[in-house]
């Protein structure tokens, strides 16, 4: 190339190269699409809901919420993989769909742990246990005692095959050496309102998805599930403090990513998820939903969920109605 043609090369590729600076620069510059691993109204909906608003604000973008449930989560799951790679497609998911359903449907999420990355923990909550009040039944210890004398009469409610309430009963179930029936119900709201009706002795689900049959008095709810006592039900003791020392089960939703997304996309939206984690209204609307708002930075956030599902998977391995693929 003659020396004299060097500026106008550099020129030409300069040029060539800015709709990719500009491109960088204004991310996002349409719609954010985030799509929810279950229905309308449920707890990571809620979630998904209250976040968006509040990333609108901060990315100058609409949030749309797209719900698709099915298979524990996976179906949403499927289709945030599907879409481009390029931080317009975002996964909110729960715990169950992150860190149970690859394990009890392996062959359909087994790769979900190398296929996306932890963008941000959106809230975190504890399960709360809750009895029919005609089973007669006031605290942890009775369940155990229930469940000894008549294996298999009790019968603990779940919302689907492998979700959080279904893998909780059998973790409780192996943690105290007893067998309970357990049976799936259409979702969360359908196994509440089994227990509250006496068609079910039992269930493990969030405060929220409870709190209607509670409040009514259709229910009693004798026990959180978490390391210490729940900050938003301070009188009601744990599991492990009422009769199954070392029990503890805890819960989340999050934001995940397709693991290609580049890098300085994820990092644009993971610091749009932190600060509107820091900002009092959302906090105040997150408890008044019956959560606590998420803590953990991305990196602790990934650790967690990989801790979690080590965890989760020595539960399925040792309990044959969750191997729903083996």
């Amino acid at each position: 190339m003659d020396s004299r043609s060097l500026p106008l090369a550099w020129g030409l590729l300069l040029l060539s190269a800015l709709p990719c600076a500009a491109s960088a620069q204004t991310y996002p510059d349409r719609p954010i699409r985030l799509v929810v691993a279950t229905p309308p109204g449920s707890t990571p909906d809620i979630g998904a809901r209250l976040l968006g608003h509040f990333l609108a604000e901060d990315l100058k973008q609409p949030v749309v919420v797209e719900n698709k449930p099915g298979v524990n989560g996976i179906l949403a799951a499927r289709e945030v993989l599907k879409a481009q790679a390029d931080g317009y497609t975002f996964l909110i998911a729960p715990q169950s769909t992150m860190s149970v359903s690859p394990h009890v449907y392996p062959r359909q999420a087994g790769a979900f742990p190398t296929s996306f990355v932890a963008v941000g923990q959106i809230y975190r909550t504890d399960f709360s246990l809750i009895v029919s009040n005609a089973s007669g039944l006031r605290s942890v210890s009775d369940v155990i005692a229930a469940a000894r004398k008549a294996p298999g009469k009790l019968t603990a409610a779940y919302a689907a095959p492998g979700s959080a309430s279904h893998v909780s009963a059998e973790r409780f179930k192996q943690a105290a050496g007893v067998d309970i029936y357990t049976v799936s119900f259409n979702g969360s709201p359908a196994a509440a309102l089994a227990v509250a009706s006496g068609d079910a002795d039992m269930l493990f689900e969030t405060i929220p998805s409870t709190e209607s049959v509670v409040a009514t008095g259709r229910a009693r709810r004798i026990a959180m599930t978490g390391p210490a006592r729940f900050e938003l039900a301070p009188n009601v003791p744990t599991v492990a403090e009422s009769g199954l020392p070392g029990f503890v089960v805890t819960t989340w939703a999050g934001l995940f990513a397709a693991r290609d997304l580049p890098a300085d996309r994820l990092d644009r939206i993971a610091a749009a998820v932190a600060k509107a984690l820091k900002n009092p209204e959302l906090v105040r609307k997150i408890a008044a939903a019956g959560f606590l708002p998420g803590e953990a930075s991305p990196v602790e956030f990934q650790k967690l969920w990989m801790a979690e599902s080590a965890m989760w998977k020595k539960t399925v391995d040792h309990a044959p109605a969750l191997q729903l693929e083996r």
